[in-house]
């Protein structure tokens, strides 16, 4: 709701408490209602891959909490070095509303080879890294895990924060990067 016109007719006091009426919910939770509104430039989401044996995608990517996305490619990925970009808060909400979604808080803390049922070898890590007001936590996955409980839920995690933050616009679509490929083996 916008406040531009009232404030000209009602005087700022009056428009300041007719903010807090509209937006209050009675309880302690309006810091953390706030919050989620409008995150702190300091408040971020990074998900990052690693080498395989193989022609694996290696990279990390950023959004900040205003928008702001840093991409550092490193290998087998459409962009190599650091790349900037703008997106909206929304879209940064977006991708904290799908770690809450797939429940990325209940998740370990590590998903490595001593903790594998079956580690199969060559296969890239996924880390995860966020930093909200809500929520600071990193997990790592070896992808070569193999017999994990959370597979499933770690496979449609990854999915869906690869498509919530645009992955494929820094490391290509899986066609694209398939055509780099060849194109370096014919050289």
């Amino acid at each position: 709701m916008r406040f531009s016109h009232f404030t000209k007719i009602v005087s700022a006091p009056l428009a300041a408490m007719m903010l807090v009426a509209c937006t209050s919910d009675g309880g302690d939770s309006g810091d953390v209602a706030d919050v989620a509104r409008d995150p702190s430039p300091m408040h971020y989401v990074k998900l990052s891959e690693g080498p395989c044996f193989g022609a694996c995608p290696v990279y990390d990517l950023t959004i900040r909490g205003d928008g702001r996305v840093t991409f550092h490619g490193n290998r087998f990925s459409k962009l190599s070095g650091q790349h900037l970009a703008q997106r909206s808060v929304g879209q940064f909400l977006e991708v904290v509303e799908t770690l809450k979604m797939q429940k990325f808080a209940e998740l370990s803390g590590a998903y490595d080879r001593m903790s594998c049922k079956m580690p199969a070898t060559d296969h890239p890590t996924v880390t995860i890294e966020v930093h909200t007001a809500e929520l600071d936590k990193t997990v790592q996955w070896y992808t070569g895990c193999r017999g994990l409980e959370d597979r499933r839920k770690l496979e449609r995690l990854v999915d869906e924060l690869r498509r919530v933050m645009d992955v494929d616009e820094f490391i290509g679509t899986d066609s694209e990067r398939a055509a780099m490929r060849d194109k370096r083996r014919s050289k």
